[in-house]
């Protein structure tokens, strides 16, 4: 009679296998997280870029999260010929060219340990192209359920006072750096090859946590962290960050991003910082209604054009004085406004901040209006380069800011 059951039991499990069902489901051993740095150093933040290397091998990959860095140098001619007044760094045998890592875990505060992936050619990190392939290459050797893509290098916004940079601009290749229009495509080339947005897009650079900036990627990230205003050469924390991210995993997009944002601030207790998170599924809502703004200011006849001007004179800024906090310009509006309708419009808007605005954060008086999103109200004159923006094409705040004669 056992041998009997024994027979049964033997079939059952046999059915199974050829039927291809299971009793429990196969586990997932996919990782949780994938961090993708790219990390464009060939100009003068190249000493600072090796230390961001070491910070991350303090911590280095586990079996839930793979750091992955690409870093580009800058050899000590063409810094010299920048005359930026920078010392070339001569550590780690002083190579010039595009290397990729898989970041792992060693103590050794200068010397980079990490395994070398690929030793490329001197790349053009201010191409786009650069970027996807950095990033589908990360993707397809390193795959994971959620991605941090994070962007490391100069950044000015749309654009810098004397130059229009936007982010990662390479000395080697003539200043070359990704456009806002080009960041659309880039990130959008990622989005389709992970199959989905990016989880999380950071911007390791100046000057970034724009309304225009978040705008333009909204429909290929799930949440931008970065600056409203300059950020120290020292950059974001790596090593506390990562060290946070790999004892929980199974952190959320949403929590990664506000350690981000609380870790950097708690670096910098004596500096002018400020970091915020950025829930991009809000920037359609809030795009339309500053849309409606811009619209209203340019109707309003019952308050003169320069109480506008005036608003936005005393508004929060940052280092480019063209860029100023959007929260703290509704306030002012608020108060320079005879019209109602204006005064409503400006209270909808910071209501839209307060749900699009994950974490923001700041230490020092200097920039404590700050709330998390800043926007273009040029100080002197209107820099035409503002009309490539897809927040400029798609809005009437270009139109309303011509229309105070700026």
């Amino acid at each position: 009679m056992k041998n009997k059951y024994v027979i049964i039991f033997f079939l059952f499990i046999l059915s199974i296998s050829l039927t291809g069902c299971f009793l429990f489901p196969p586990i997932d051993e996919t990782p949780e997280w994938t961090v993708m740095v790219y990390l464009d150093a060939d100009n003068n933040l190249e000493s600072a870029g090796i230390d961001d290397i070491n910070e991350m091998e303090m911590v280095g990959s586990t079996s839930e999260v793979n750091i992955v860095v690409q870093i580009d140098r800058v050899p000590y001619s063409v810094l010299a010929s920048s005359n930026q007044g920078y010392a070339d760094d001569t550590s780690n045998g002083n190579w010039t060219t595009t290397r990729r890592y898989y970041i792992t875990q060693d103590f050794d505060p200068i010397l980079i340990n990490s395994p070398l992936k690929i030793d490329l050619v001197e790349l053009n990190m201010g191409d786009p192209q650069t970027l996807v392939d950095f990033a589908s290459w990360a993707a397809i050797n390193y795959p994971a359920k959620k991605y941090l893509l994070v962007i490391w290098n100069h950044g000015g916004g749309f654009r810098s006072l004397n130059l229009a940079k936007d982010i990662a601009w390479d000395d080697t290749n003539g200043g070359d750096k990704i456009t806002m229009p080009e960041l659309e495509d880039a990130l959008s080339m990622i989005s389709a090859q992970i199959g989905k947005n990016i989880d999380l897009v950071g911007m390791d650079a100046c000057l970034m946590a724009m309304t225009e900036v978040a705008y333009q990627i909204k429909d290929y990230a799930d949440i931008l962290v970065t600056s409203e205003e300059s950020e120290p050469e020292g950059g974001w924390p790596y090593d506390t960050i990562l060290s946070q991210l790999t004892s929980n995993p199974s952190l959320t997009p949403t929590q990664l991003a506000t350690n981000i944002v609380d870790d950097y601030i708690f670096t910098y207790p004596t500096t002018y910082v400020t970091q915020s998170a950025i829930d991009l599924s809000y920037m359609d809502t809030l795009t339309g209604q500053l849309s409606n703004l811009a619209f209203g200011i340019m109707s309003d006849f019952s308050t003169p054009k320069y109480q506008y001007i005036l608003a936005a004179a005393s508004s929060q800024h940052y280092s480019d004085y063209d860029f100023i906090d959007l929260y703290d310009l509704c306030n002012n509006i608020f108060d320079h406004s005879n019209s109602l309708e204006i005064k409503n419009m400006a209270i909808i808007i910071q209501q839209t901040l307060n749900s699009a605005v994950i974490k923001s954060g700041y230490s020092g008086v200097g920039v404590s209006r700050s709330r998390g999103l800043s926007i273009y109200f040029p100080y002197y004159y209107y820099d035409s380069y503002y009309n490539n923006t897809n927040f400029a094409q798609d809005t009437s705040w270009n139109e309303m800011l011509l229309s105070l004669g700026l």
